[in-house]
């Protein structure tokens, strides 16, 4: 059972800039890039996964975090990766 949280981004950007740029901030890679599910797996057996907003639809993007051990290590692998993505994106975020 995997357990996640959510980074919600308010901004328009298509699904592999915005995991080239996840990738970029964890200091990882896009897997799966080719496939309908790419990720980015982080440090620990997690995993981030984007979700964009479907055809005519406006934003958010939602930015899914996900940890094998607990809501709680997948809030915080969420906020760890929200402080990065500020240092390389203008993106406004929030974690939920």
């Amino acid at each position: 059972m995997d357990y996640s949280a959510t980074i919600v981004v308010q901004a328009h950007v298509t699904k592999p800039d915005a995991l080239r740029m996840i990738a970029q901030a964890a200091g990882s890679t896009v897997h799966d890039a080719a496939t309908a599910r790419p990720f980015v797996p982080l440090v620990g057996g997690g995993r981030v996964e984007v979700e964009i907003p479907k055809f005519g639809e406006a934003p958010p993007l939602a930015i899914d975090v996900f940890s094998p051990h607990s809501d709680e290590q997948a809030r915080v692998s969420a906020l760890t990766l929200q402080a990065a993505l500020v240092t390389v994106t203008d993106w406004p975020m929030e974690v939920r």
